[in-house]
């Protein structure tokens, strides 16, 4: 029976069988989340706050537990569902996730976890079902719910100052846009699964430098090397990718980015640029999602790896961040220009508001996207984009 069929109830019954057998404290967690997001392009029907086709909406509950069999063993299981709550009938038109059957309305549910973990002495392993950090294959949570992967992965931290990360991924739930696929299946990871190996290296206090290597079975080889360093209260940052594809006659995509962050009493201060080679032929962005988020560090929320990250293209981003009272406000500016894909020449303005509620975390978030609207780029009669989205969250 595969695991994604199993019922929620199932799920708990079998994380209590496993936690009652081993006689061990266990740690039981949940997240809610409501998520909502209207959108106004300039020549469109659909206006901010409208009930059309852009404006999406759907609520998400996961529950989970983790804890340890033995010293040595440990457990994480975690089941979501994703709902409509009827938001379709007066709020909304469109969704966020889609079940996979002929009702795409229908609620999502799914495992989105199922993973064990054993440590012998400075070794780690952690097989199953879970969420990845890594620059090239990564868990996105800018949506209703975050992508997982089926995979096994080692940690050793042996050598001093040095972590050593290599991990096998064979499948995932990853999908370009919706972050997760219809109905949260999970099929093979790219084309035939991925490698990776990392090694995290902090030579000194200040000094950090991470290289990993990937290789997506029959599709790309891939390189990411980065070095972070703080001075005088600046956190700087370096970085340099490689995309190498393995189809016949595709070019291998470069690119470089540098960071740098600061705080000025409560102001807390950010720049970045980055520039992507132009004979590249894929993207520095995320296998896991069809390259839709970016590492890069001047993405933006929409001006992410679908522009920032291709080949061409040149951002530069500004960003600053100031608590108000209870509220923490954030506003970020980029700018894309690319010039052998004109439609990837964008700007965007984004204002992010985050406090807390009645005990719930809120989020709202004003995205103003430009773009260039020449006969060359594509995009006439297409120049402006807001966006406005609206989180509500509890975890407990």
């Amino acid at each position: 029976m595969k695991i994604t069929k199993l019922s929620f109830a199932a799920i708990v019954a079998v994380t209590m069988v496993s936690v009652a057998s081993a006689e061990v404290t266990s740690e039981l967690s949940g997240n809610a989340k409501l998520y909502y997001e209207t959108i106004d392009i300039d020549g469109a029907e659909a206006g901010l706050f409208e009930q059309k086709a852009a404006t999406t909406g759907q609520a998400l509950i996961s529950i989970g537990s983790k804890g340890k069999l033995s010293d040595a063993m440990g457990y994480g299981v975690e089941y979501t569902a994703i709902d409509t709550l009827g938001l379709e009938n007066n709020l909304v038109s469109g969704i966020r996730v889609a079940n996979a059957n002929s009702d795409a309305l229908d609620t999502v549910h799914y495992a989105s976890k199922a993973f064990v973990t054993y440590q012998m002495g400075k070794t780690t392993a952690k097989i199953g079902r879970q969420h990845l950090n890594t620059p090239l294959a990564f868990t996105e949570k800018w949506n209703i719910a975050p992508n997982s992967f089926d995979a096994a992965v080692l940690i050793n931290s042996n050598i001093e100052n040095v972590t050593l990360i290599g991990a096998y991924v064979g499948r995932g739930n990853g999908n370009f846009g919706s972050v997760v696929a219809p109905g949260g299946d999970f099929s093979t990871y790219v084309a035939d699964g991925a490698y990776a190996a990392g090694a995290l290296v902090k030579p000194m206090k200040d000094l950090g430098i991470n290289a990993w290597y990937y290789n997506v079975q029959k599709v790309a080889d891939a390189m990411w090397l980065d070095a972070n360093y703080n001075v005088a209260g600046v956190k700087l940052g370096a970085i340099y990718a490689q995309m190498m594809p393995k189809a016949s006659g595709a070019d291998d995509t470069t690119g470089f980015a540098l960071k740098a962050g600061s705080k000025v009493g409560p102001v807390s201060l950010f720049a970045a640029y980055s520039s992507i080679g132009e004979d590249g032929s894929i993207p520095i962005a995320n296998t896991a999602t069809g390259f839709k988020k970016t590492k890069l560090p001047t993405a933006g929320i929409y001006n992410d790896g679908v522009i920032v990250a291709h080949p061409g293209s040149d951002t530069f981003k500004i960003k600053a961040a100031i608590p108000v009272g209870p509220v923490k406000l954030t506003g970020q500016y980029t700018s894309t220009t690319n010039d052998i894909n004109k439609a990837k020449d964008a700007d965007e303005f984004d204002i992010i508001l985050a406090t807390k509620v009645a005990g719930l975390n809120v989020k709202a978030i004003y995205m103003n996207r430009t773009f260039d609207t020449s006969a060359e780029s594509g995009k006439l009669g297409n120049s402006d984009h807001q966006n406005v989205r609206v989180i509500v969250s509890h975890k407990f």
